[in-house]
């Protein structure tokens, strides 16, 4: 089975509202569509969270979706012109962008928060893989135990912001129903034919090519078509992705009542004046103190 999130139009919307160099915003592309695209595995009432966190230049990189398809994410960063730059000088425009010289040590957390009954599950993995697509192979190693591939590719051209997302997975082969030998003869024959549907699923992704993934007059049935035309592939109906944040003023103003006199002294300038800004969409809203709720 597999999984194709093409997300160029938010993340276009997203990134334009922040002043990221420009690899830090490869990088948050590439993480809004692979937070898209692993999202789409999952059956959740909530929201699906990467986060990623380093001790390097990026100290967090944030991208979550709820189930309806809402898109968001930022990024948190060292005030380090120099340093971005010589990140950028080392980094190999044909691939996806490297984590270590960017984000240093730390882990990506992947999170399903369901808002029911099954509660929230997270997994880890350190950020010693090379590319958000490795972290994320690691995760469903660990996770799911099921051979896995993911490619992430971003890009700014002359259309704006292409970012796509691609995962191929092996579903494990069900064992014979039944005892004996003929059980045992059935189940090698589908896992002969299983390992045979992998190793040429994975021959013919390994022919795509970064340039045309990110190819904007390429739709994501065209690139699919390409791929695995010879293995008569079917494909579900499309999802939406939007850019849209969940702040809202309610949020905040509650958020506010929390706070006691000093810390709003602390906050407010010599007016008393209080601006609060969303990291997601970059929205101010101000306040007066004198005219903050109070419990």
């Amino acid at each position: 089975r597999g999984r194709l999130a093409s997300v160029g139009h938010p993340v276009n919307s997203i990134l334009e509202r922040h002043d990221y160099p420009q690899l830090v915003a490869t990088l948050q592309a590439e993480a809004l569509a692979l937070t898209a695209c692993l999202s789409s595995t999952l059956k959740f009432d909530g929201v699906f969270t990467l986060q990623a966190k380093g001790d390097g230049l990026v100290r967090t990189l944030f991208a979550d979706i709820t189930e309806a398809g809402h898109l968001r994410g930022y990024t948190a960063m060292e005030d380090n012109p120099t340093g971005f730059q010589a990140a950028a000088l080392a980094h190999d425009p044909s691939g996806s962008v490297c984590l270590g010289p960017l984000m240093g040590s730390g882990y990506i957390a992947f999170t399903v928060d369901d808002g029911t009954s099954n509660g929230r599950y997270q997994g880890i993995v350190e950020l010693d893989e090379r590319h958000l697509s490795d972290a994320a192979v690691r995760w469903y190693e660990n996770s799911e135990q099921l051979d896995t591939i993911v490619v992430c590719a971003a890009e700014n051209g002359a259309y704006g912001w292409q970012a796509l997302a691609l995962m191929l997975q092996r579903i494990a082969t069900d064992g014979g129903k039944g005892d004996g030998a003929g059980a045992q003869k059935t189940y090698e024959h589908a896992r002969a034919a299983s390992d045979d549907a992998w190793h040429t699923a994975k021959t013919l992704l390994g022919s795509i090519t970064r340039g045309e993934l990110l190819d904007p007059a390429l739709s994501p049935e065209d690139i699919i078509f390409r791929l695995f035309n010879s293995m008569a592939p079917h494909s579900a109906p499309a999802r939406p992705v939007l850019d849209q944040c969940r702040c809202n003023a309610e949020k905040i103003e509650s958020m506010l009542q929390q706070l006691t006199t000093d810390d709003i002294d602390d906050l407010t300038d010599h007016d008393g004046n209080l601006t609060v800004t969303c990291e997601f969409c970059k929205t101010h809203r101000a306040y007066h103190r004198n005219s903050i709720p109070r419990p």
